[in-house]
């Protein structure tokens, strides 16, 4: 069911194999080959990474275990304030218990109420806690003689020249802090400042540091007063520093000794930080088991106002610390990332060894191939002589055997008329001469298919309307029988093989249209992204399904042999040049009734040469 034309196409040399373009582009694939800047960018870059992200992860241990130090120091610090905030609480809780006696407690009651408060167990660190009674000089003999009948030893010691005694009267637990009773703080003056100091402000004080008396180890401690009046403790919080001095009768106090509170802060046998506590420039703790030889990771100074004094923290971080701060994970990063550029270097090498070998392998095959390019070349240049001499020696016999069926039929047209004839004659002639024209028809086809991807016309603008207008009307097609639908554009491509489509679909749809009725043609087009869809429908018999595939295969007809000018190979060249173009091409024959073949062709010729490239390559 196809048509041929039986114009001869010009055999124009086809496009050659460039073989020295070839060659410069396999000249660059060798250089890519080597390892260049690229490469060794890459890896730079890689390994650049690798540091940074050591770094980064190195600097983001170290600041979370300086904010853990941070956090550790400061809850070291936090905590001897709230330790010396619970001694503040049981001094005061012994001035309340002072003042509801009136000022005046026995030996026994001291002895009671200092029991009650279980300094052991609720005030881990403290001493003791005692009652300092103030007491003019005049009055010391009448008061030394009123303690004596509890206290039959008692003494106050030592003399000094101030005219004022702060004797401690009581101190519990006694039999760790006997050495103290007596002891007049006036007589040294950490002691004695931070005594009257408490007398004028009425608050809590801590004196400066000392050595207490009952301290066997001589080291550093402090004393912690808290004041009490004589009168209603509520009025004396509005007194002014006069009236304090003249109500004040005394001082409730605690002895501390510096190692005992911060060993208590600290507790664990291996603490995480040490401390070294300073009273402006005397050593108030230094805990020489954790002295170090070198230098330690975090360091912090703080300074914190403890009642009265102002005391320095240097605080430092321990080997316990340092070594829960150790962590493999920045060398783990350093090492998979150094790994990371060793398995990339080693792909690079691989590659650059795989491309030589395959480069190798391809000099040896472009070698053969330009070998049988120019081989290839000959050959083509024969088949193109051979084209000729088919083209003209084939069909120069076929011509003479079908004129000579004319001058037999001539010359027997006698014979063939009268009644005697043999009727097999007249039908015999006539097999001849349709024999010679499909042989003619046949051989018009082979040359078409044979020589199409040699017709290499250049691309020009072509009105696709005034094209198939121009079809339809070489094809005789009446106004009525050839109808267009859709918007034609005007293309820039190769017009000799898009007319040549289309005029063998046209032909095809009204030679074999066999209805009764009047055969009709429809071209319409649509627009996609890249292409253009044409569609040629007409209103003949239709074509069976299964038969959509096979039309397109050279030398096959769906009609009789006795089609004389089908050579069988009109579709499989429009299928040729379609395909030649980047394009598809299909037929679409619903219930046998009618056959639209649709094709799409690309809108530019660089769309064109790109498919082409893609699919011939």
């Amino acid at each position: 069911m196809t048509a041929a034309s039986h114009t001869e196409s010009p055999i124009r040399a086809g496009p050659t194999f460039d073989l020295e373009l070839f060659k410069s582009q396999q000249a660059k694939l060798r250089h890519h080959a080597k390892l260049n800047w690229i490469h060794w960018f890459i890896l730079g870059l890689s390994l650049a990474i690798t540091v940074f992200a050591w770094k980064t992860s190195e600097s983001a241990l170290i600041k979370r275990d300086q904010i853990r130090f941070e956090r550790e120091a400061e809850r070291a610090v936090s905590m001897m304030q709230e330790r010396i905030r619970h001694y503040e609480d049981a001094l005061l809780s012994g001035v309340a218990a002072m003042q509801t006696h009136d000022g005046v407690m026995t030996r026994e009651e001291w002895r009671n109420y200092s029991e009650f408060l279980q300094l052991n167990e609720r005030y881990p660190g403290i001493n003791g806690i005692g009652v300092i009674h103030y007491v003019d000089t005049q009055e010391l003999p009448r008061f030394i003689a009123r303690i004596r009948k509890t206290v039959p030893d008692f003494t106050i010691f030592p003399e000094h020249e101030f005219d004022l005694s702060m004797p401690i009267t009581f101190v519990e637990p006694e039999a760790t802090n006997k050495s103290a009773l007596g002891l007049d703080v006036a007589f040294e003056l950490n002691r004695r400042t931070a005594a009257l100091k408490a007398r004028l402000t009425g608050t809590t004080q801590i004196s400066g540091p000392i050595t207490l008396v009952q301290d066997q180890t001589k080291t550093a401690g402090f004393l912690f007063y808290a004041p009490y009046y004589e009168g209603n403790a509520t009025e004396s919080r509005a007194w002014n520093a006069l009236e304090r001095e003249e109500h004040f009768r005394g001082l409730i106090y605690a002895p501390l000794i510096v190692r005992n509170l911060v060993q208590g802060v600290l507790k664990t046998e291996d603490p995480l930080v040490n401390i070294i506590l300073y009273d402006q420039e005397t050593v108030l703790y230094n805990d020489e088991t954790l002295a170090r030889t070198d230098k330690p990771t975090f360091t912090m100074e703080e300074e914190v106002r403890m009642n009265g004094r102002i005391w320095t923290f240097n605080i430092t971080s321990t080997p316990a610390f340092e070594l829960g701060s150790v962590t493999d994970q920045p060398v783990l990063v350093l090492l998979s990332g150094l790994c990371l550029d060793i398995m990339l270097l080693g792909l690079f090498l691989v590659m650059s060894r795989s491309n030589r070998h395959v480069l190798v392998l391809a000099e040896e095959m472009t070698d053969n191939l330009s070998n049988q390019t120019r081989q290839l070349q000959e050959n083509n240049r024969d088949l193109e002589s051979f084209a000729h001499i088919v083209s003209h020696d084939l069909k120069t016999p076929i011509r003479n055997i079908y004129s000579l069926t004319q001058i037999l039929e001539d010359d027997l047209s006698e014979y063939i008329a009268s009644n005697d004839s043999n009727t097999d004659i007249r039908h015999r002639l006539d097999s001849l001469r349709d024999q010679a024209t499909r042989s003619q028809s046949l051989i018009t086809g082979i040359l078409e298919y044979s020589v199409l991807d040699n017709q290499e016309a250049p691309s020009a603008l072509v009105n696709t309307r005034e094209m198939v207008t121009t079809i339809g009307t070489q094809l005789s097609l009446g106004d009525h029988q050839f109808t267009l639908q859709g918007d034609f554009p005007t293309l820039h491509t190769n017009g000799i093989l898009l007319e040549q489509v289309l005029t063998n679909l046209v032909d095809n749809a009204v030679k074999y249209n066999n209805t009764q009725n009047t055969p009709t043609v429809e071209i319409s087009i649509t627009e996609n992204d890249d292409f253009y869809q044409f569609s040629v429908s007409d209103n003949g018999p239709g074509i069976a399904e299964r038969f959509h595939q096979r039309i397109f295969k050279p030398f096959t007809t769906l009609e009789s042999i006795t089609d004389i000018h089908s050579s069988g190979i009109g579709l499989s060249i429009v299928q040729r040049a379609v395909e030649r173009q980047g394009g598809q091409i299909e037929v679409i024959s619903p219930d046998n009734s009618g056959s639209t073949f649709r094709f799409t062709w690309p809108k530019t010729d660089d769309a064109a040469n790109s498919n082409h490239g893609r699919r011939y390559a």
